[in-house]
C-alpha cells in the first residue's frame, strides 16, 4: 500500500488552522498517489489540549472539523487523531480517538486503550480508555489503528513494563494485522528518537507486520515534538524516515524493499540544539511574537541563549541588553559585545549603577563601597529584570531568561530577578551541558567567544565573586543532580556511586528547600526525561527523606 506520513505541526486550540493544515497535506499526498495519509495524535485539537477538553464548544468544533474533512472526498483516505465523545454512559465523557476517513464518510473510529499518567502525561484526567482494539479492513488490507502509548506496552520505553494490564499491539498481532499504524504526539528528550526506532523495529519483527509511526513535529509550551516519523518493514528494517524537528511529508510503499540504510540521526548535541531552536521559534510564533530581548552578561548562559535565539528568530529579531553595575568587569562587557557582533544581534547598554544607588539610599539596606549583602545582590538582579521587562512591554518583545538547571535546582537565582521572563530556553540543561552546547554551537565558527567559555562562571554581583564560592564544583554538582532529579535516585543510592555523603546531603537539602522558587519560574523547554516543569510534581512543604 502506498501510504503518506503527514508529519505536521499543529497548534493547540487552533482547530480551524489544524484542519486546514491537514487538508493541505492530504491534497499533497493525493497528488503523490498515496492511498492513505496518516496524521498525528489529536491532530485536530493540537497536543496537549489539557483543560480545553473540558469545554463543550471545543469538543463540538473538533467533531465538526472532522466531518468537514471527511466530506472532502479525496482520493486518499485519511487517518486523523481527534477527541471523540464516549457513547457509553459510564466513565469519562471523552475518548482519545483516531478516525479513518474515506469516500465522504467517517469509515471507522478507534479509541486509545492505554492512557499515560506519568511525567507530563495526565490523559486519564480527560479520557476513558478503550476496552479493545479491533483491526480495520481497508483496500484489502488488515490495518491496526493505534494511538501513541498503545504500541509501547511491554517495551523498555515505559517507566514500568507492567504499567498496563493489556497490550493492544499484541491483540492486533493475534488478529493478523499486516500494517500497524501508530499516530503519536511523543515529546522529545535526549536519545528518545533512537530508542523509539530500536524498540519498534523489534516489535515489527515480532508481529511480522509493517509499522507506520507518525509523530507530530513542533513545540507547544514547554514540550518539544521531534517528528522523526518512520515506516518499518516486517523485517524491522527502515522503509523511510521523516525529518527531525520539522514538518515533512513522506511517501512510502509497504511492498517496496527497505532502503539500504536509513539517514543517520543527528548526534545528541545536534538534537538538543535543534530541539531548543524549535522550542523558541514555536513559542514565539504561536503566541504571535517576533522579537526577543535578554540580558547579556558576558557569561556562558546568556551567550548560549542569545545564540539559540538568533538561530530561532533571526539575529535581526534579538536584542541583547548590557546592564553593567560597578561590579561588572571590563572583560564581561567586551565579551558581551564581541558575542553580539558574531551573532549579528542588536545591543543596548543601560548601566544600573545610578538606579542601584538610589534603591540603596531609599531602602537603607547598604551603601556603595561596603559589604555587599545577599539583599544587595538580589536587588541588582531585580533592577535588571525591571529594565528588561520594561523594554519588552514597550516594544512588544518577549524576555528570555537565561538560568540553567543547576542554578534552578540549587536556588542559585533571584526570584523576580534573573528568573523573570517568558520562557527559559536552557532551564533543562545542567551547567556542564550548557558548556557542551556552547562548544557544539562553535563547531563551524566561533560564535561564542572562547574567553566566555574559558572564564570561571560568575554572577558579578559583588567584588571577586565566583559561582564556586557558593556552589560545589559543577562536575560533581551536576553528577549528583542528574542522579537525584533525572534518575530519581535516593541519597544513599547516590552516595554508593562514590560521591561524598556530606556533599550529597547538602546538595539535596538545597534542592528541596528551593521548591518554592521553582513553582514561580517561567516555563523551561524540556529536553531530558525529567525536567523541573509540570512533569515533576513535588510539594513545597515536606520533610525530605534523607
Amino acid at each position: 500500500m502506498k501510504i503518506a506520513i503527514a508529519q505536521i505541526n499543529p497548534k493547540v486550540g487552533d482547530i480551524t488552522g489544524n484542519a486546514r493544515l491537514i487538508e493541505i497535506f492530504a491534497r499533497r499526498a493525493e497528488a503523490a498517489g498515496a492511498q492513505l495519509t496518516v496524521f498525528p495524535e489529536l491532530a485536530l485539537t493540537g497536543y496537549p489540549p489539557l483543560d480545553l477538553l473540558e469545554k463543550k464548544d471545543f469538543i463540538a468544533a473538533n467533531l465538526g472539523a472532522l466531518k468537514r474533512l471527511a466530506a472532502l472526498k479525496l482520493k486518499t483516505a485519511m487517518v486523523v487523531g481527534f477527541a471523540d465523545l464516549n457513547p457509553s454512559k459510564k466513565g469519562k465523557t471523552l475518548l482519545n480517538s483516531v478516525a479513518l476517513l474515506y469516500g465522504g464518510h467517517i469509515v471507522e473510529k478507534r479509541a486509545k486503550s492505554l492512557l499515560p499518567t506519568y511525567d507530563i502525561f495526565d490523559e486519564a484526567r480527560y479520557f476513558e480508555p478503550a476496552a479493545e482494539n479491533r483491526p480495520v479492513k481497508f483496500a484489502g488490507t488488515t490495518l491496526g489503528l493505534t494511538i501513541c502509548e498503545d504500541i509501547w506496552a511491554g517495551t523498555a520505553l515505559l517507566p514500568s513494563r507492567l504499567l498496563y494490564r493489556n497490550n493492544p499491539a499484541a491483540t492486533l498481532c493475534a488478529a493478523r494485522a499486516s500494517i500497524v499504524i501508530n499516530i503519536s504526539a511523543s515529546p522529545f528528550y535526549k536519545g528518545k528518537s533512537a530508542r523509539r526506532l530500536k524498540i519498534l523495529s523489534a516489535l515489527a519483527r515480532r508481529m511480522n507486520a509493517s509499522i507506520i509511526y507518525v509523530n507530530q513535529a513542533g513545540a507547544n509550551d514547554e514540550l518539544i515534538f521531534d517528528g522523526n516519523s518512520f515506516a518499518l518493514a516486517p523485517s524491522g528494517k527502515v522503509l523511510a524516515r521523516a525529518a527531525g524537528f520539522a514538518e515533512d511529508l513522506l511517501i512510502i510503499d509497504t511492498e517496496a524493499a527497505p532502503r539500504p540504510a536509513a539517514a543517520a540521526a543527528p548526534d545528541a548535541d545536534g538534537e538538543v540544539c535543534a530541539a531548543l531552536t524549535l522550542g523558541i521559534r514555536d513559542y514565539f510564533s504561536k503566541l504571535g511574537f517576533k522579537k526577543a530581548v535578554l540580558g547579556l552578561s558576558g557569561g556562558i548562559d546568556s551567550a548560549v541563549v542569545a545564540a539559540l535565539a538568533a538561530r530561532a528568530l533571526g539575529p535581526e529579531n534579538v536584542t541583547g541588553v548590557l546592564l553593567p553595575s560597578q561590579y561588572t568587569s571590563g572583560q564581561s562587557r567586551s565579551d558581551a559585545l564581541k558575542l553580539a557582533r558574531s551573532l549579528g544581534i542588536k545591543t543596548r547598554e543601560l548601566p544600573i549603577k545610578g538606579i542601584y544607588q538610589a534603591f540603596l539610599k531609599k531602602l537603607r539596606c547598604g551603601k556603595s563601597g561596603g559589604p555587599v549583602s545577599l539583599t544587595m545582590q538580589n536587588l541588582q538582579s531585580r533592577i535588571r529584570a525591571t529594565v528588561l521587562m520594561a523594554l519588552a512591554n514597550y516594544n512588544n518583545w518577549l524576555t528570555l531568561t537565561t538560568g540553567n538547571k543547576s542554578e534552578i535546582a540549587m536556588g542559585y537565582c533571584t526570584l523576580y530577578g534573573d528568573t523573570a521572563g517568558a520562557i527559559g530556553p536552557i532551564a533543562d540543561l545542567l551547567k556542564t551541558e550548557v558548556y557542551r552546547l556552547a562548544r557544539f554551537l562553535n563547531r563551524g565558527e566561533e560564535l561564542i567567544p572562547r574567553t566566555i567559555i574559558r572564564r570561571p562562571p560568575t554572577a558579578e554581583l559583588k567584588p571577586g565573586q565566583k559561582d564556586q564560592d557558593d556552589l560545589p564544583p559543577y562536575a560533581a554538582l551536576d553528577g549528583i543532580l542528574k542522579l537525584y532529579v533525572e534518575e530519581n535516585k535516593s541519597a544513599a543510592g547516590i552516595i554508593r556511586r562514590g560521591f561524598k555523603p556530606d556533599l550529597v546531603r547538602s546538595i539535596l537539602r538545597r534542592v528541596e528547600a528551593n521548591e518554592y522558587k521553582r513553582k514561580q519560574l517561567p516555563i523551561g523547554l524540556k529536553v531530558t526525561e525529567k525536567s523541573f516543569g509540570y512533569g515533576r510534581k513535588m510539594p513545597i512543604v515536606k520533610v525530605p527523606a534523607f
